[in-house]
């Protein structure tokens, strides 16, 4: 009677702390699941839509993943050349099949590895803020 509950508490104190502990460990190995297979999904979604326009020849929707559109066409970068780089009389031809092959997370960005009908292309940049897509520049 006296004694019944003796030790009760600490038994429950140390299945609070087993728990705690354990809630601990499973929101650490969600965080690093995160952060190697999520981190750079919508910059590569991005990356993904952008060839799709191609894919599909809607080239002036697609210009326009680079910030870009014909009523306002980038300083540097006309809608004209956008087309001799990635129009279906370009060195590319038309986009067949693409693939994301990698991708870097840099600070402001996302460095993409893309494959064009099976061949490598130039490395495509995604902006983080803006997710503006583009070339990446070195």
């Amino acid at each position: 009677m006296y004694l019944d509950e003796y030790g009760a508490s600490d038994i429950r104190r140390e299945r609070f702390f087993r728990t705690i502990v354990a809630l601990f460990l499973i929101a650490i190995a969600l965080g690093l699941i995160y952060y190697v297979f999520f981190r750079t999904w919508a910059e590569e979604r991005q990356a993904s839509l952008f060839l799709s326009e191609l894919q599909e020849a809607r080239f002036e929707q697609a210009y326009e993943y680079w910030g870009c559109s014909l009523t306002e066409p980038c300083r540097f970068y006309s809608y004209e050349k956008f087309l001799a780089d990635w129009g279906p009389d370009s060195e590319l031809g038309a986009v067949e099949s693409f693939k994301i092959v990698r991708s870097y997370d840099q600070k402001t960005g996302v460095i993409i590895q893309i494959a064009v009908n099976g061949k490598p292309q130039p490395n495509l940049w995604v902006e983080k803020d803006s997710k503006h897509v583009g070339f990446f520049p070195y």
